[in-house]
């Protein structure tokens, strides 16, 4: 049997789209062997529905992983709850909508050839030198 780890547990949280979570906290409790885990969540996901809700929820996100699971406890909040119960937590901004990916991102390219100095300027870098 694989084991799970905390990183893993916290990966798949964060990237669910129907949670999308404002804080994340996983422990592993059973001295790092994966058995065990105590996990935080704060969503606006989680506003005004009833806990046993909650932790279908997150049993959903995590189905693959429940079963290589020994012990898993869920403390799960609303983003108001969570401020309530800790009054100096400041919400971290959200993330930016738009991403690059390799597919979107351009890169430049330069032709050597095309780096000339203008005229009366001092080149930034000296010519190579021509084999002879």
């Amino acid at each position: 049997m694989t084991t799970v780890s905390d990183k893993h547990i916290h990966e798949q949280l964060m990237k669910d789209a129907s949670l999308n979570p404002v804080l994340v906290e996983v422990t592993d409790t059973s001295g790092g062997c994966g058995s065990m885990f105590v996990v935080t969540i704060v969503s606006d996901a989680f506003q005004g529905v009833m806990p046993i809700k909650r932790h279908r929820m997150v049993h959903t996100i995590l189905e693959k992983e429940i079963g290589k699971i020994h012990a898993i406890t869920l403390s799960l909040f609303s983003v108001s709850q969570y401020k309530a119960k800790n009054p100096e937590w400041v919400q971290p901004p959200p993330p930016p909508q738009t991403k690059l990916d390799s597919a979107s991102a351009v890169t430049p390219v330069i032709d050597a050839s095309q780096l000339t100095a203008a005229p009366g300027s001092v080149p930034l870098l000296p010519p190579l030198p021509r084999a002879a």
